[in-house]
């Protein structure tokens, strides 16, 4: 007499549910890599999906008298209630090992986040009087080119009259001091010519810091 095989014990109907959610889950990776879900109608996926459910409900239909569930036998109705059931597998949380590095690192970052905020902070609340301290200082600088640009013109313009004029003056004495006046117009437009480009971009560089600043007090 041939050996009676023993049956799938299982504890509870939540394993059997398990157990079935189990090999939908792994049939349905098995039609997404060879029939990758599409937009619109698949019939064909659709027709596949169809076919392998039928073929599990009937599987495990088959294998239910070589399976008890607490000493008993499956019924028929729990297992139609698998078959309707959606894929439902437990979810189990699992935690790493605990990594030291990993911590020190994740409070190193912690920290530098709260640094970098407070620098943040900082510059919101001072940035604001430097911009305004610099636009100050650029507007002197301004006015001061201005006016020294103004007392040359005024300077070569007396030069212009004492040439028309002649005061009295030997021509060499009155040459002397037109060319040494000219001289000193001449290199004071020099040095206010290439200092005009460093200005132009101090006011450019003060007006691009004041719209960051401004812009971003209305965003905050």
């Amino acid at each position: 007499m041939a050996e009676q095989q023993r049956k799938i014990e299982l504890q509870s109907p939540d394993d059997l549910t398990y157990l079935v959610a189990n090999v939908k889950r792994a049939a349905r990776e098995m039609i997404d890599r060879d029939l990758p879900p599409i937009e619109g109608e698949d019939a064909m996926r659709r027709l596949v999906e169809e076919i392998v459910a039928e073929y599990i409900h009937k599987t495990f239909l088959t294998a239910s008298p070589s399976i008890s569930i607490n000493g008993m036998s499956p019924p028929h109705k729990l297992l139609e209630k698998v078959r309707a059931e959606e894929d439902v597998i437990e979810e189990r949380e699992e935690h790493e090992p605990f990594n030291g590095q990993l911590w020190e690192k994740a409070k190193g970052l912690a920290v530098r986040e709260e640094e970098l905020v407070e620098q943040i902070a900082a510059l919101r609340r001072g940035v604001p009087g430097t911009v305004t301290e610099r636009e100050g200082k650029w507007k002197v600088g301004v006015e001061e080119d201005e006016a020294k640009i103004e007392e040359l013109r005024v300077k070569l313009s007396e030069v212009d009259d004492v040439e028309q004029v002649g005061l009295g003056l030997e021509y060499n004495e009155r040459q002397a001091v037109v060319e040494k006046d000219w001289e000193k117009g001449i290199a004071g437009l020099e040095g206010l010519k290439r200092g005009l480009p460093e200005v132009g971009a101090r006011k450019e560089r003060a007006g691009r810091a004041e719209e960051y600043i401004r812009g971003t007090g209305r965003r905050g």
